[in-house]
């Protein structure tokens, strides 16, 4: 039996080169039929479908879903399936080796006789029989987590399945913004309802400790930045001269007001009439009580209180955030991105 043929499973393609050997190592897919990818840049980590994967060209680029890293596929590679690769390397090694060696000292010795002159009372004679060939190493299993939420790309159809939010495919790149925006929505909802998954003494405790509170001050903070970077990115895919009509106005999409008369002096769309009265001044308010939690440690102060003169507090109280106004600004700004999204 030849050494290319004495490899573990999930070993293929042995040669022998000039130089040693080459060698193919597989990477079996999940039950699913997805491979795990890693980015260097961010360590993230994301699943690919296996048939669409093995597609790509050799030299194909991908890009990380979470942080937009490019780089070549073989890159992205996990610590599971490296470990794998080099147990493979080192099993084909091994084989390699034992057949180099059995060779060397076959034709040095293999049926050779020396005998010693006859002046001298007696002969050696030298031979050499080779030993039982190394077992095949098996090659360890890749054990990865498994990604619940698989994303079909609606410009290239890739499917990918990812851990967190993702702002990019893995083939074509930036995702148009209102899928984007529309999935981290979604994973705003799941975040404020994680409580429902919990047995009653754990939620108890952890809404005792402020947990529920804070993650719902924090999708309110996320979700308002949400609307902020939908708004800049729908502005200047619709403003012929975006950059003109920014200049000098600083963190524009941070004043909603401020937004709206953008988009209808320069792309000739109502925000407030498209939102609705209500929708709209419910963003008025969110937009008032991000800043408290961001720039007033959720102190309230006179500049709240002159946008939500109604809220029944006084300066200097604290705000809180409960799990239903989260869920209403989640509601409020998903409204605006599939208006804004669905208009020409």
């Amino acid at each position: 039996m030849s050494w290319e043929s004495r490899v573990p499973d999930g070993v293929s393609d042995v040669q022998k080169t000039d130089d040693g050997f080459t060698g193919a190592v597989s990477i079996p897919p999940d039950e699913d039929g997805y491979i795990g990818r890693r980015c260097e840049g961010c360590d993230g980590k994301f699943r690919m479908l296996v048939t669409e994967y093995n597609a790509l060209t050799e030299d194909a680029e991908l890009t990380c879903p979470y942080c937009g890293n490019r780089a070549p596929r073989s890159e992205f590679v996990t610590a599971a399936q490296r470990d794998r690769a080099h147990a493979g390397a080192e099993a084909i090694g091994e084989q390699y080796v034992d057949d180099m060696l059995d060779d060397i000292f076959g034709r040095a010795f293999g049926g050779s006789r020396h005998t010693a002159p006859a002046s001298s009372p007696f002969s050696v004679e030298f031979k050499y029989t080779p030993g039982p060939r190394p077992a095949p190493r098996p090659l360890p299993e890749v054990i990865e987590e498994r990604a619940r939420r698989i994303i079909v790309c609606p410009g290239c159809g890739t499917h990918y399945a990812v851990y967190s939010s993702s702002a990019f495919c893995p083939i074509c790149g930036p995702r148009a913004a209102a899928d984007a925006a529309l999935e981290q929505i979604a994973a705003g909802r799941a975040a404020v309802a994680i409580e429902d998954q919990l047995p009653p003494a754990e939620a108890e405790a952890a809404r005792d400790a402020g947990v529920f509170e804070g993650m719902a001050a924090n999708t309110l903070k996320n979700i308002v930045t949400l609307f902020e970077v939908f708004a800049r990115d729908q502005f200047n895919a619709r403003a012929s001269n975006a950059a003109a009509a920014v200049k000098k106005k600083g963190n524009v999409f941070q004043r909603l007001d401020d937004t709206a008369q953008l988009f209808n002096d320069h792309c000739g769309i109502d925000l407030p009439a498209a939102a609705g009265a209500a929708v709209w001044r419910r963003l008025r308010e969110d937009f008032a009580r991000r800043h408290v939690l961001t720039h007033c440690d959720g102190v309230v102060d006179a500049k709240f209180l002159a946008v939500v003169p109604n809220s029944g507090l006084q300066v200097g109280q604290r705000l809180v955030i409960s799990r239903q106004d989260a869920e209403r600004a989640l509601d409020d700004v998903e409204n605006v991105v599939q208006t804004l999204a669905a208009m020409p």
